[in-house]
């Protein structure tokens, strides 16, 4: 895996990115700073899925803070703000309906976009009805994860933009 930004990766991940670029100047640095980047979290513990959802996340303009754990995830919810979460379905320590309850703590209303090996019809219905986005097999049918992350982001930004009313 690539290297990434560490302001979008936290704890053991800090050196992977979805892309490879050589490292930016400080005054690429700063500009970049004052530039509002929208972040998504990325919970999953499988190399090759999170380079491929960061990769998906990336082509909808999003940086990826990645976690493995629910652990992981908050913390990294703590440090980052993100406008949308995707998480394996089973996780090290938990489930996605431990990270609903994490993104559902804050403020804003987090969508979150559970990715599932087997994707069964009861699971995706428990998951919506336990607050989930949406719920996805994994490999996703083409362009499936691009048009839930659009529709998320949609709704992410509506809801920002009532608040600042």
């Amino acid at each position: 895996m690539s290297k990434l930004d560490e302001t979008t990766a936290p704890h053991d991940r800090a050196d992977r990115s979805a892309n490879d670029e050589k490292p930016e100047s400080a005054l690429a640095l700063r500009q970049r700073e004052d530039e509002v980047v929208l972040k998504g979290l990325l919970v999953n513990s499988d190399e090759q899925v999170c380079q491929k959802l960061a990769e998906t996340l990336g082509q909808c303009g999003l940086a990826t803070v990645f976690a493995s754990t629910v652990a992981e995830s908050g913390t990294a919810l703590a440090q980052h703000e993100v406008c949308i979460a995707l998480c394996n379905d089973c996780l090290a320590d938990g489930n996605y309906e431990d990270i609903v309850k994490l993104v559902g703590r804050s403020d804003t209303k987090v969508p979150v976009i559970v990715i599932s090996k087997t994707g069964d019809w009861p699971d995706y219905l428990t998951a919506i009805r336990g607050g989930a986005f949406d719920y996805l097999p994994y490999p996703p049918i083409a362009g499936d994860l691009l048009r839930v992350i659009r529709n998320a982001l949609l709704g992410y930004k509506r809801q920002r933009h009532l608040e600042d009313a």
